[in-house]
């Protein structure tokens, strides 16, 4: 169709004939201003940075005194007799990790913690018995109760429920497996490598694989917690034992279940239901429950470990919270004995 004849008309077809203005300069402007945005953006990372962030109790490098003490039976405790001092009360302290405290001094762990509050609460001596080691399940918690913990004639057995203490056996070696070969892979490319000393950069990746990590870590431990999982099928086995070879020698057992802190310890927590099962199962078996993240909640997780991301053990501060909910629950189950 011919445009209409006339002023309007050649007008028209000039402009058709017209090539358009270049837009290079359109373009030119808006990367300087994406080039312009990431410098800012890089620029306010690097200074955040350097600011000192939030810390609570780490002690990283204390030259190997987190390690200490460790008896001759290789637990990080001090020496114990079987035989129990007149007038001397006793705790046995099960637990993985957690209970071991890595980080921590070994005085700043929750079971001397314990033990000293206990003392000065109820004027008596008290002996806290740790036979906590780095890794353990519910199964081989078990185990220890059995084979060992009872030796001492403990007025009160403590277990520190973590909520990997579900874990298959066999899924923790598999598991660790995978991880080593994790750390082991090819190193970086050279763009990579380039983009690495960028602290935007290493930013943004760090929150995205964490945010994909996070997905994968909250899935695999509901995955621990499934009616036909051989891990929690076995600990809850293990639960019963527990609680039953307490009940016959007339032993209270407690069950302290701590968070995992590397996550909100608010309305986000995305493990509470796996609290109500570990204190269903242990309450069925004939314990007595301390369910520890109300004692947490409200606070930041990140000022209760030992190092940030890096470390999410529970800290000196975390370890101290544990010990003061504990007492309590020890005062209720195991009355005071008769003075003179």
């Amino acid at each position: 169709m011919l445009p209409p004849a006339g002023p309007a008309g050649e007008w028209r077809i000039m402009m058709r004939l017209v090539p358009a203005p270049p837009r290079r300069g359109e373009i030119a402007l808006v990367a300087f201003g994406v080039l312009a945005s990431l410098l800012v953006g890089e620029a306010a990372v690097r200074l955040v940075s350097a600011r000192p962030g939030p810390g609570g109790y780490a002690p990283v490098n204390t030259g190997g005194r987190d390690r200490g003490p460790t008896n001759s039976l290789g637990y990080r405790d001090r020496e114990h007799t079987l035989a129990r001092r007149p007038g001397v009360r006793r705790l046995v302290c099960l637990g993985d990790s957690f209970t071991w405290g890595v980080g921590v001094l070994f005085d700043d762990t929750w079971p001397p913690r314990l033990e000293r509050l206990l003392a000065a609460r109820r004027g008596e001596e008290w002996e806290a018995v740790s036979l906590a080691e780095r890794g353990l399940n519910a199964v081989q918690q078990a185990s220890h109760l059995e084979s060992e913990g009872l030796t001492y004639e403990p007025d009160v057995v403590v277990l520190a429920w973590v909520l990997n203490d579900s874990e298959d056996t066999d899924a923790a070696e598999a598991r660790r497996a995978e991880d080593w070969l994790g750390e082991s892979r090819q190193p970086p490319s050279a763009p990579r490598r380039l983009l690495d000393h960028s602290a935007l950069f290493r930013l943004v990746r760090t929150r995205v694989r964490a945010t994909i990590e996070n997905r994968r870590r909250v899935e695999g431990y509901r995955s621990m917690y499934a009616p036909d999982y051989p891990g929690w099928q076995a600990a809850q086995q293990a639960l019963r034992a527990m609680g039953g070879m307490c009940r016959a020698r007339g032993v209270p057992l407690v069950v302290a279940i701590f968070p995992l802190f590397g996550n909100p310890l608010d309305e986000r927590y995305p493990f509470g239901e796996l609290h109500e099962k570990v204190a269903m199962a242990a309450a069925a078996g004939g314990a007595h429950v301390v369910d520890l993240l109300p004692r947490y909640r409200g606070l930041r997780w990140d000022l209760l470990v030992v190092d940030g991301a890096n470390d999410e053990h529970p800290n000196e501060i975390a370890h101290r919270i544990a010990a003061r909910a504990l007492v309590r629950t020890i005062d209720e189950v195991a009355p005071r004995a008769p003075g003179p």
